[in-house]
């Protein structure tokens, strides 16, 4: 998920208001960390049992849920933005920021909840890896990597009549006609988790429960409903208040833009999806992450850079076509491959995944980095 900056510099509003100096202001923006925080994991918390929940009552698999509502959630404010930012013509960025996520979330979020998910099984002696089904293999997980290859194949053989933002024509883009294709990659992905998530009510869940009984079905529908939403709210609020304020204290002691790039918002753009998938693993209902990182990719590639194209065709970066498409096509097909013979992924992949990850900012830093 990816989060732009907002138009103001929060310390100078909060400056501005107060009439409070630096240091001061420093001391506020520290607050609204710990506020960030707070939201964070108190969202985070009701939004994973909330899910889990559902899941239970619908009897519907929680990769699945994972795969739909949860994803939708989480991807649903990028997509704002991106939106905003392509109306008001700067959406050059937005192919680069939905590989860029894609990436972040296969290497950094998968990888670190995989090498989680061994600690936690060693020192609770249970079976260790994030279980992934055949099914989540070939069904969202091919999705996935299709709309990858398919948005990468796009930039890379047409310019799609986009323009860059000093006027000039784009060497790469997406063109409305390809955003058209995207969409309809979407809305089969949409009815195929339909599909599946019908057919899961037969065979129900991983651990094969039943769904609990409840005294007012109705009233325990319309609560669980809005522990979702806002724990969601909560999430997206809270990584809003931690990204930006981490970035303003960072500014403030003079870190290099770079660095605040690769390591604040790197992870603050999937701080959502990080959130979600660790209290799941901790939860000890890590299909359910794998399921939102999965399909939080197909939509951050369908919907997000989709609608953005079709409301103006999209100028694609160099490093996105050269460095980002190839290298978030290769981790995708690393996951799953890791994951198909133990249908599961393990510390050791996610050791493997974490490390592709590190070798691609690396390579961005220094290839990249200074052009």
């Amino acid at each position: 998920m990816y989060f732009m900056m907002m138009a103001f510099e929060p310390l100078d509003f909060i400056r501005l208001i107060t009439g409070l100096d630096a240091p001061s202001s420093i001391l506020i923006s520290l607050i609204f960390i710990f506020l960030g925080m707070l939201s964070i994991t108190k969202g985070g918390d009701l939004f994973t049992d909330s899910s889990v929940e559902i899941a239970r009552l619908t009897r519907i698999s929680p990769v699945i849920i994972g795969a739909t509502i949860v994803s939708m959630s989480t991807t649903f404010p990028e997509l704002m933005v991106s939106v905003t930012s392509t109306v008001s013509g700067k959406g050059d960025l937005a192919v680069g920021n939905a590989l860029g996520s894609c990436l972040c979330n296969i290497g950094l979020i998968i990888g670190s909840c995989a090498l989680l998910k061994g600690f936690l099984s060693w020192r609770r002696k249970t079976e260790s890896g994030i279980p992934v089904s055949r099914l989540t293999i070939v069904g969202p997980g091919f999705f996935m990597v299709f709309s990858g290859v398919l948005v990468w194949l796009f930039s890379l053989f047409s310019s799609g009549g986009a323009m860059t933002q000093a006027g000039v024509p784009a060497e790469f883009g997406i063109a409305r006609w390809q955003a058209g294709i995207l969409l309809c990659v979407l809305v089969a992905y949409i009815l195929f988790s339909l599909r599946v998530a019908m057919a899961s009510r037969h065979d129900f869940g991983e651990e094969q429960e039943q769904p609990p009984e409840v005294p007012n079905f109705k009233l325990h529908c319309i609560k669980l409903a809005f522990a979702f939403f806002c724990g969601a709210f909560l999430v997206v609020l809270g990584s809003k208040l931690l990204v930006t304020n981490a970035v303003q204290v960072a500014r403030y002691f003079e870190v290099s833009e770079l660095l605040i790039g690769l390591t604040i918002l790197a992870v603050g753009t999937s701080l959502p999806e990080f959130t979600i998938s660790v209290l799941s693993v901790v939860k000890g209902h890590g299909a359910l992450g794998t399921g939102n990182i999965i399909g939080a990719n197909v939509l951050n590639i369908t919907m997000v850079v989709a609608t953005c194209a079709l409301i103006h065709p999209l100028p694609i970066q160099r490093q996105t076509v050269l460095l980002d498409g190839p290298v978030v096509i290769f981790l995708m097909l690393a996951m799953l491959g890791l994951s198909w013979r133990r249908k599961q992924i393990s510390s050791l992949s996610g050791l493997v995944l974490l490390t592709i990850y590190v070798g691609y900012l690396l390579i961005a830093t220094f290839w990249f980095g200074h052009a």
